[in-house]
């Protein structure tokens, strides 16, 4: 059922174990656009597409920096939203399919991130070298390199063509089959893995609502609410915040 509010189908003081599943849209309003759709990157801006692949390694090693470091850039200036502050003040746990750190830059403990970070970087050779540590480590030139070795680096996102992190699938498998309440925002969550997420949830016996601005379609069978609305403003007001004030 499509619904308006969160807080009148889905009380916060009624669970213990909140896990929120989400993408793109919840940080549009940091000033990062989303993907898809007509506005979506790869709509107006297909040279972004280089920065997605991993069989283009090395040659578009320039255009992950590009990309994904000034992502990266954007979200630290500008701070994390009011729907990544309602889901730390309530305690949540969030599986992201982001890259951008704004969940942790929120106060949220428990964050597995699906797609890596671009908050981190990592040396193209892992061989032979395999350093990985904070972005802002790595040597600055004509091309970004390694802090230990003289090979280039990489930002550490998962992209076309690279495994996810069995790690971060088991730890969100776990999340969502423990807790009492599941919330997709911003996030079709109709792409795997997070396609079973809010199916994995639903047969653990949570309570699934997907927060969705502009649905396109019926709702997902495997939520028992879609709650149409901004997740600026569904989830403050869920959490008990005052209003966003953008």
């Amino acid at each position: 059922m499509d619904v308006h509010s969160l807080a009148e189908v889905a009380p916060r003081e009624r669970f213990e174990r909140v896990c929120a599943l989400t993408g793109a849209g919840i940080s549009v309003a940091a000033g990062l656009g989303t993907f898809r759709g007509p506005d979506g990157l790869w709509t107006m801006a297909p040279e972004v597409e280089r920065a997605m692949h991993a069989h283009l390694l090395p040659s578009n090693v320039d255009a992950l920096w590009s990309v994904w470091g000034g992502m990266w850039q954007i979200a630290e200036a500008a701070g994390p939203t009011p729907a990544h502050r309602a889901l730390a003040a309530a305690g949540a746990s969030v599986i992201t399919q982001n890259v951008d750190g704004l969940h942790q830059a929120a106060g949220s403990v428990d964050v597995v991130e699906l797609h890596g970070t671009a908050g981190r970087a990592r040396c193209l050779d892992d061989d032979f070298c395999g350093w990985t540590g904070p972005a802002h480590e790595v040597r600055r030139g004509d091309l970004p390199g390694c802090a230990r070795c003289t090979e280039p680096a990489r930002p550490a996102v998962v992209l076309f063509g690279e495994m996810l992190d069995p790690e971060a699938l088991g730890a969100a498998r776990r999340l969502v089959s423990a807790c009492d309440l599941f919330l997709a925002v911003g996030t079709s969550g109709r792409v795997a893995p997070a396609s079973w997420l809010a199916p994995t949830a639903r047969a653990a016996g949570a309570y699934c609502v997907n927060i969705d601005l502009h649905p396109d379609g019926p709702a997902d069978p495997a939520f028992h609410a879609r709650v149409v609305g901004d997740a600026q403003d569904v989830l403050t007001e869920w959490a008990g915040l005052p209003a966003a004030g953008l």
